[in-house]
């Protein structure tokens, strides 16, 4: 493991874990009023580690939907993954498997999205990064889930302060400096304009996933029929 790889993952991860914590801190207090205990809040957020689901998955359990259900639509929201541990495969030695396997647990939309433009920039899978990446974010999001549970009452909404906007702030940051091409940025128009508007027809989070797919056709058919 290289420390100099480890330490830059750490450096370009932290701006994303200041994101994530008023998230982290909404869900706690969400799995509290729900009716989770502190154990299984933080246990929910180490075993599952994806925000969006979990969100989900205590807004059914406070409804008491069925289990099967809980995890199917769990399965949904998190197909996107999929797509993210294909575009890193490229990066993956015949002799990396095991440990990219073992590393994939991490890899949220986060450190995903820092990882792959360091990877490209290197032009090889640096796991040392990916994990020092998805540590941090771990770390981070266990850590705020907790706390929005501790604190519960004294923190109504964090996401109304206004803080839910360095999500969305973080990630513009992170997409701009990827868009090299004309064929990425028709990409990103893509996903974009498909998100919006499956978000406005069907609601929910579906538009992830087809916003998700719509993108990565794009991409698929740009790089074949465009040289």
């Amino acid at each position: 493991m290289k420390s100099s790889d480890f330490r830059e993952g750490m450096k370009r991860a932290f701006p994303l874990v200041i994101g994530v914590i008023p998230f982290g801190l909404a869900y706690g207090i969400s799995a509290s009023s729900a009716g989770l205990r502190l154990h299984e809040t933080v246990f929910m957020s180490m075993a599952v580690f994806a925000g969006a689901s979990q969100f989900v998955a205590v807004e059914m359990m406070r409804q008491q939907s069925l289990v099967v259900f809980i995890l199917a639509m769990t399965f949904i929201i998190n197909l996107r993954h999929i797509l993210m541990a294909l575009s890193l495969k490229s990066y993956v030695r015949q002799n990396e498997r095991l440990k990219a396997s073992l590393l994939s647990f991490g890899l949220v939309d986060e450190s995903y999205a820092v990882s792959s433009l360091y990877f490209r920039e290197k032009k090889e899978g640096r796991w040392s990064f990916l994990f020092s990446a998805s540590l941090l974010m771990y770390i981070g999001w266990a850590f705020s889930s907790s706390a929005g549970f501790l604190l519960g009452d004294r923190i109504a909404d964090p996401l109304a302060w206004g803080l839910d906007f360095a999500m969305p702030a973080t990630f513009i940051g992170i997409l701009i400096p990827q868009i090299q091409s004309l064929h990425i940025c028709i990409v990103v128009f893509v996903a974009g304009a498909s998100a919006v508007l499956f978000k406005v027809l069907l609601g929910g989070s579906y538009y992830i996933i087809i916003a998700a797919v719509a993108g990565a056709m794009t991409g698929y058919l740009l790089e074949r029929r465009i040289p």
